[in-house]
Parts: structure tokens; sequence; C-alpha cells
């Protein structure tokens, strides 16, 4: 994909590999197909700008339309893997979702010894499953057990262990990568595939997953909490996938994954966390683009823990004393400035906190708990774009995973995880404290301190002040019917925020 870091499935490449299969299959002189990667990456799933339009599309297609549109990239696997030629995937860097389907899809895989080398089926974070034949492939290639952790849990495996469990047929050196995938293609014979013998028969060991009660088994054996399964359709979803297609035929089971698949998608919390975890997470990120490149600019932290937190990272941390002009210290709020440094407060998080911007601070981070989406990070400032500018740098040394700019003298963050703090401690449901969270996000709201709805969903999301299935505080009321909200917030004794109704309005978003 030219112009692109990454090669990620798009409407175009598929329209290039549905022509190579064609092409290959046409012309005698082929003998076999390699297909490897000119980017670091072999590709890096799917074009989650084109998933997200999915999702919108399943507000209003018909299920049979949606399954037309979706279910391409998956047809297009089955003509490969029903080729007649052998094609080889030549993986020499990341190949997660529909990267590793399509890997599934070939005759043999074979990998490089580099340590970037990564396969896996990450879609469960986001909300989804692998809807090319991901449920159906990988639990037939490596084992039930472990083809369902690696769709549950969502994390990849290196290329020693993809050998290990026969996910790759080879690891050489990187530079052999090509000589070992050509042999391999022109060594091969047949080209049916297991699944597609006639006496094709796969064990799923202790998961039985033939017999009744295997969700109940699967659930178990990975530790999946009942939270998990009742707040995150994916995972009901991938084990119906999974245990609905094992004892069927694989163009079958293909047909029941697309048909979960969108009935996924049409489930609001898939498009919840594409947007909150991936869109506009990386939208917030676009801040930090232009404060990076000054490798002169140095940091000190006047708390352990801030400063542990910084040599985590390999910030270029030095001593207060060493501080220099132009140089920034993360401090509390007291704190008084070295060397004529630029002071950026602590206001809460993981680190110790201020109660806001002092007169000797410039600007402010609140640092968000790591979660599994990253570490969220809020910068606060008070009208001064150089203080500003020092508070992003303090976030993209901590390698924020989301940022949040506000304007003032106080973080937002910090008074949603106090208020998430004050309701766990009165022992309150979770969903309640959901609702008081999103109760106060309204009141800022309606203050005017959120000009950007679904970027402050979004790191909201990330960093785990509500729950990612969500989509963010301000995102939770508009998808829940405002009666009941004003009802349950009656019932806790909580006033309804004037003006809040109007965020139920569309058009208020702020996309």
């Amino acid at each position: 994909m030219p112009g692109r870091s990454m090669n990620v499935f798009s409407f175009e490449l598929m329209d290039s590999i549905d022509w190579l299969i064609t092409h290959a299959n046409g012309d005698d002189r082929i003998k076999a197909v390699v297909i490897n990667s000119a980017k670091k990456a072999f590709i890096a799933g799917a074009d989650l700008v084109m998933v997200r339009m999915f999702t919108e599309r399943a507000q209003t297609d018909s299920h049979a339309d949606l399954v037309g549109l979706c279910g391409r990239l998956g047809r297009i696997f089955r003509r490969l893997e029903k080729s007649r030629k052998p094609f080889v995937a030549a993986v020499d860097g990341l190949a997660l979702g529909g990267g590793l389907e399509l890997c599934l899809a070939c005759h043999a895989r074979v990998a490089s010894d580099r340590k970037g080398v990564l396969l896996g089926l990450p879609e469960i974070k986001l909300g989804l499953l692998p809807g090319a034949g991901g449920t159906q492939r990988l639990p037939r290639v490596v084992g039930a057990r472990l083809g369902l952790d690696m769709l549950l849990i969502g994390n990849p495996v290196t290329a020693d262990v993809a050998l290990e469990c026969g996910l790759v047929d080879a690891v050489v050196p990187s530079a052999e990568l090509l000589n070992a995938a050509r042999a391999k293609a022109l060594s091969l014979g047949s080209t049916v595939k297991s699944w597609d013998q006639p006496d094709a028969c796969f064990h799923s060991g202790e998961l039985r997953l033939g017999e009744a009660g295997a969700h109940v088994r699967v659930a178990d054996v990975l530790g999946l909490s009942d939270e998990q399964i009742n707040h995150y359709p994916a995972y009901r979803a991938i084990m119906d996938c999974v245990i609905d297609g094992w004892g069927r035929p694989l163009d079958a089971g293909l047909d029941k994954e697309m048909d979960i698949f969108v009935r996924l998608i049409q489930n609001p919390v898939a498009g919840n966390m594409i947007r909150g975890l991936f869109i506009d997470r990386q939208r917030s990120l676009k801040v930090l683009k232009d404060v990076t490149a000054d490798d002169a600019v140095s940091v000190a932290a006047d708390d352990e823990r801030a400063a542990a937190l910084l040599r985590s990272t390999r910030a270029p941390l030095v001593s207060p004393e060493a501080l220099a002009p132009g140089d920034v210290l993360l401090a509390i709020d007291s704190a008084q400035a070295h060397g004529g440094s630029v002071v950026v407060a602590t206001l809460g998080g993981v680190v110790p906190a201020g109660d806001g911007l002092g007169d000797r601070c410039h600007s402010g981070v609140w640092v968000g708990p790591m979660t599994e989406h990253g570490r969220a990070v809020e910068v606060v400032f008070d009208r001064d774009a150089t203080a500003r500018d020092a508070a992003l740098r303090v976030a993209a040394w901590l390698r924020a995973g989301a940022v949040l700019v506000t304007e003032g003298a106080s973080s937002q963050l910090a008074r949603l995880a106090e208020v998430d703090a004050a309701a766990a401690a009165t022992g309150s449901e979770a969903d309640d404290r959901i609702l008081l969270v999103a109760l106060a996000a309204g009141a800022m709201w309606i203050a005017g301190d959120v000009p950007d709805v679904a970027l402050f969903d979004s790191v909201c999301a990330v960093a785990g002040v509500v729950p990612s299935y969500t989509g963010g505080p301000l995102n939770y009321l508009r998808q829940n019917d405002e009666a009941s909200l004003r009802q349950r917030a009656m019932a806790l004794g909580h006033a309804w925020p004037e003006g809040l109704s109007l965020v139920f309005s569309e058009h208020s978003r702020g996309d």
C-alpha cells in the first residue's frame, strides 16, 4: 500500500489479491506463488476506517447485504485456498488480523527469526471477531485450546512459538526467507487442505467442543469473567463461531462465522470500541507530532514515583539541578523551577497530585494507569502555548496511548476518576458508577468544557474512567434511554443536570 506505514486490508488490497489469484490460476507458467511484504510488517489487519463503515452500514443495511459487503475477504481467501497452485506466505513482520487469516488460507507459512515477527488475531480487543476464516482455521491448525486462547485473549505469538504449535512450517533467518518460501512452495504436492479431506476430523481435547456445556468450559479454562461475557458480545460471538463450526465442513463453518460477524457489528459495542479505541484514539495522538522531534530537551522529576515512571519509558531524565532553560520539571504544583525550566504539575493518576495549577506551575498532566489500551494522559494548560508544549512533551515521553488537551486550571479526567472512586467507596454497582461518571461528564459538556465529544469519550475509555464497551461517558448517555437514566439518577439521589438533554441529540457528538 503506497503511502501507508503498514499494509492493511482495504478494498484496493482485496482487488489486488483477487487479481493475483485469477492471474496465477490462469497462467500455466506459474507453478506456485509466494506472498511477501515490502514493508516491515506483513499485513497489520484490516483498515479500521473501512470496518467502521461496516458498523455504520450495519445500522441500515439488510443482513444479506452486509454478508455480501463484509464477506468479500473471506470469499477471496477461500478461492486462494482452493487453488491448485500452492500459495506460501513469507512473513517477516507483523501478521495480525486479516494478515494472519491470509497466512492461514495459504498452503504453507514460512517466517523469519526477526524479533518483530508476531502472528495473532487481536480483533477481540476492538470488540470484533476475525471474520475472514480466522475462527475456523486457527483452532484447526494449532488446536482448539491455543486457538481459542489466541482468539479470546488476543495476544500474538512469536515465530518460535508459531513453529512449535504448527502455525508456521519453518523459521529461517530473514535474509533466507524468500528462498526458503520459494523452495517450500515448489516442494508442495497436493493443495487440498486437511479440513477439505473427505475424512477430516479434529479433536478438541478437554474443551469437548462437540458436547453440551462447551461455552462454560471454554470460559472457565480461559478465565473469562461474567462481566466480559455480558458486556462485550465479541466473547460470546467468537465462542459461538468456534463451537458451532467445529463439527461442520469448512464452508458451512465460514458461512456461520460471517452470519455471526454481521450480527456482532450490528451491536453498538463494536462501533463504540472501533471509534473509541482506535479511530478517535489515533486522532488524539496527533497533538504529539510537533513536540517529539527536539532531542535536546531534558526532563527531571521531584518525586521518585514520577521519576521511576519516566525512567521506565527511557525519557531523557536528569536531576533537577541539571536542568537548563527550556527543559521540563515534572513536579507537584508547589515546586520551584530549576535553571529556568518549565514546570509541569502532576494532577493525578499514577503519580502524586496537586489540586490544580499553582502559581509556580505553567501546565499540568494527569497520568492514567496503564490499561490494555495504553496509558491516557491529560494535558492541562492556562493559555500559555510554551507550557502546553512542555506538558505534551511529558505525554510523549510517557508514551501516551491517548491524549486529552484541556485549557484551564484543573484536570477533567481527575474529576471523573474522583467521582468513580467515591462511588466505588460507597459500594455502588458498576452500572451506577458509570452513570454517575457520565452525569459528571455531561455537566462538563454543558459548561462548554468538552469541545470535542468523540475525542473526550475516547480518552475516557482508554483511561478506564468508564469501561470501553460504553464508548465513553457522553456516548453512554446518548446510547441509553433518557427517561430510564433520569429514573436511575433519581434513585441514586443525584440531580439531573439542567440542559443535559441536548447531549442526546446526534448533532452534539462533535465528530
